[in-house]
């Protein structure tokens, strides 16, 4: 890593380009989510700047992962403002839904602080956090032909333009010029419309500048308390329990994602439970000012990933620069301007990064994928996280769904038929030992993938709490 977690960037050039590049990469995705609910651009922002900060404080500036926006409650948000309310929208019942995600992670907390990050290991193995990655990375690249808005073939060709020199910067470049290529590559897609619209090819608008927004749109200002009832909120809980369960996945899968990136243990530390109930906060702090909850931005990941920029300093910057720029209106205007197709470029690699990043999890952990079980819930997990398969409801599809079928099939199966291990040693030669029954059963009462996860010392209770929780959702989705 050029520099650490808890590494200061040498020079203000540095860390304001660092930062820039930050705000950029995780920008579009947050003004998209913000767009598709119908909530204002800026208010968003000053969300993601307060999710972020609050989160590293909780994690204790040892995380450099940023907050934002969380586009796997897009649904849940709509649904809430559409419930009866006198004021037409109720914003209230979106306040109770990021409420009610901060009580599913910190119910996740409470069994990480109990059982340990070994239970969340056994919960969730390589096979499928790395496959549950590649799923998030392939799910969010749908969502390049909304950015170049796929009819139009300039669009696309400024896309493929920005990730050419995306590619370019980062392959050939030298020194700090290295590590900000997406900065440069939104740089020359900004110019390459100009340069089409004197041609007559309007890509670019400046609409943006004819309806700043000089303020924060603060939600929390149009509560209605007479649009308080227990019907909604029993609505609400239907619509935002399910989508909670899969930020909490995509949660846990960006914290080993960006642990692996910064060769760094965040489930042991900071730890889950604080990356978990600083997530939590987040999403009630967005609610309160933005309407939306909060989540971990893969975003973020990949650009820590390819500028091997760890500093939770340039995040929290970054953070700080999306709240002020939630109250300067022209800068807002300026960045809204920015066509989406500039930033379809550098999804393309961010994106990208996000789901090889999944594969890296799979290789880096020696996944066995002759053996059976690890080869069924990884085809599993990929199959139903991108078919869009949903049971009972949409909410609970993609990742979800798949996250929950591995858990399932990581319970059930075992590994029992096999009695000769592969070794492979430092000069990547394989070599065969057959086991004798001694020894296989030995590997058997201490390895971690060979048994059910409920008989490896999950402990009645988190057996029966998990159950429960389990068994609630599904309640809840049926009816």
């Amino acid at each position: 890593m050029n520099y650490g977690i808890k590494d200061k960037p040498k020079t203000i050039k540095e860390w304001i380009l660092y930062t820039l590049q930050m705000v950029l990469s995780v920008f579009c995705a947050t003004v998209l989510i913000s767009n598709i609910c119908g909530t204002p651009v800026n208010s968003c922002l000053l969300g993601a700047c307060l999710a972020t900060l609050i989160y590293e404080i909780i994690t204790g500036f040892k995380s450099p992962m940023f907050i934002s926006s969380c586009g796997a409650t897009v649904s849940a948000v709509i649904g809430a403002l559409a419930l009866p309310s006198i004021a037409g929208q109720n914003y209230l019942m979106v306040a109770v839904g990021g409420i009610i995600i901060a009580i599913v992670y910190a119910i996740f907390a409470a069994l990480y602080k109990t059982k340990g990050a070994d239970f969340i290991n056994k919960l969730l193995p390589p096979s499928i956090v790395g496959a549950i990655t590649i799923v998030i990375g392939l799910n969010l690249a749908k969502f390049l032909p909304t950015y170049t808005h796929n009819s139009n073939t300039w669009e696309v060709v400024v896309g493929i333009s920005v990730m050419f020199v995306v590619a370019l910067t980062s392959h050939y470049f030298k020194g700090f010029l290295k590590t900000i290529p997406f900065l440069f590559g939104i740089l020359f897609g900004y110019a390459f419309c100009l340069v089409l619209k004197i041609f007559n090819i309007d890509i670019i608008s400046f609409e943006a500048f004819k309806h700043m927004q000089w303020y924060p749109d603060f939600t929390f200002l149009k509560w209605h308390v007479e649009d308080f009832s227990w019907i909604n909120v029993g609505k609400t809980i239907l619509l935002f329990l399910p989508v909670a369960l899969c930020a909490i996945c995509e949660h846990i899968s960006d914290h080993k994602v960006l642990g692996n990136i910064v060769e760094k243990d965040l489930i042991s530390d900071p730890g889950l439970d604080k990356t978990l109930l600083g997530n939590g906060a987040a999403s009630v702090l967005g609610t309160v000012v933005g309407g939306l909850p909060q989540t971990s931005y893969g975003e973020g990941i990949s650009t820590i990933g390819f500028s091997k920029v760890a500093s939770v300093y340039v995040t929290m910057m970054a953070a700080l620069f999306l709240g002020v720029l939630s109250f300067l209106a022209p800068v807002n205007a300026f960045i809204q301007t920015i066509p989406s197709c500039v930033f379809s470029g550098a999804a393309m690699v961010l994106y990208g990064y996000i789901a090889a990043s999944g594969l890296k999890t799979l290789y880096n952990n020696k996944v066995d994928l002759e053996d059976n079980k690890n080869l069924t819930i990884v085809s599993v997990v990929l199959c139903v996280g991108i078919s869009g398969m949903f049971l009972f409801t949409d909410a609970f599809a993609g990742v979800s769904l798949a996250m929950v079928l591995g858990i399932i099939l990581n319970i059930v199966l075992k590994n029992e038929d096999a009695k000769t291990e592969k070794i492979v040693n430092s000069k990547t030669q394989t070599k065969i030992v057959t086991l004798t029954e001694e020894e296989y059963k030995e590997v058997l009462e201490n390895s971690v993938y060979c048994k059910p996860l409920i008989v490896r010392k999950m402990g009645i209770f988190c057996t029966v709490l998990l159950s429960i929780l389990l068994l609630v959702t599904l309640i809840v989705l049926i009816f």
